[in-house]
C-alpha cells in the first residue's frame, strides 16, 4: 500500500489495537454532555442534571428501556466486582420491564449494544440511581470516566476536548480527576482552552489499579456542550 492514507505500521500502538501484544489492550474513553456549567463536571448522559456518582459497593443492576418496543435488543455490561476484578454479562431487554443482572457491579465501564438497535434510552440502575445509560440511537454509553481493574495499570496516551459553545468571553477549563480506592483524590492537569484542547503525551501517564478516572470540564460563565475523548493502553501488571 502506498500514497495518501497509508497506515503507519511502525506505530507502537497498532499491534496493541490488533490484540498482538500479550497483556496489553487498547482503551478508548469518551464522553459528551450538554449543559455543562461553571463547576467541574464529568460529561456523561445525565450530566446536565446529575453529577456522576460511583456505587459505594457492588450492586445488582436493573436494565430497562424507555420504549416498550425494545424486546429483541441485547446489551453487554462490562464492569468490576466488589474486588475490582473484571466481570461482564449479556442482558436481553424486555422493553420497559426491568431485567436484573446476575452479577453485582461495583463499577460499570461499558454499556454496549451487541444485538439490535434500541429505539429508547437504555439505563442500568440500582433503585432510582442511574449508573450508565445508552441514549437512543447511540448504541453504547458515552461517559468520560473509567475505573482501572485490579491487577492492571492504565497508561494515558492522549486526551482531547472539544466545544463549539466557548468563545473569547466564555472559556473552558479541564482537569483529570483520579480517586484511589482508599479515597485519596488527585485533581491534576488543569488547563484552560477555547473550542479545542489536545494533550498528546510523549511519555504515557500511569494510573494504578482500582483508581476511578474522570475527565472533567467547566465553563467560566453560563453553560454549554463538551466532548472529551481519551486513549490509553491497559496493561496486565504481570507484563510490566
Amino acid at each position: 500500500m502506498s500514497g495518501w492514507g497509508r497506515w503507519n505500521f511502525d506505530s507502537n500502538y497498532f499491534p496493541v489495537a490488533k490484540g498482538q501484544v500479550a497483556g496489553h489492550e487498547f482503551r478508548n474513553i469518551f464522553g459528551f454532555a450538554t449543559g455543562i456549567g461553571t463547576s467541574f463536571t464529568t460529561p456523561w448522559e445525565l450530566a446536565s442534571t446529575t453529577a456522576y456518582a460511583f456505587p459505594a459497593s457492588a450492586l445488582q443492576m436493573t436494565l430497562a428501556s424507555s420504549s416498550g418496543d425494545d424486546t429483541a435488543v441485547v446489551v453487554r455490561i462490562n464492569g468490576l466486582d466488589a474486588d475490582y476484578n473484571r466481570i461482564s454479562e449479556l442482558v436481553e431487554l424486555d422493553g420497559t420491564n426491568g431485567v436484573t443482572t446476575t452479577n453485582n457491579y461495583r463499577r460499570i465501564n461499558d454499556l454496549i449494544t451487541t444485538t439490535g438497535n434500541a429505539v429508547g434510552d437504555v439505563t442500568a440502575k440500582n433503585s432510582t440511581t442511574t449508573y450508565a445509560q445508552i441514549t437512543a440511537g447511540r448504541g453504547r454509553n458515552q461517559a468520560a470516566l473509567y475505573t482501572v481493574p485490579a491487577g492492571h495499570t492504565l497508561f494515558l496516551t492522549r486526551i482531547d476536548a472539544f466545544s463549539a459553545t466557548s468563545n473569547g468571553n466564555k472559556y473552558l477549563s479541564f482537569q483529570n480527576k483520579n480517586t484511589s480506592f482508599n479515597g485519596t483524590v488527585y485533581q491534576v492537569a488543569e488547563t484552560t482552552f477555547l473550542n479545542e484542547m489536545k494533550i498528546t503525551r510523549q511519555v504515557p501517564f500511569p494510573i494504578t489499579e482500582k483508581t476511578d478516572l474522570e475527565f472533567q470540564a467547566k465553563f467560566s460563565a453560563n453553560s454549554g456542550e463538551v466532548g472529551i475523548f481519551g486513549e490509553a493502553i491497559l496493561v496486565d501488571n504481570r507484563y510490566l
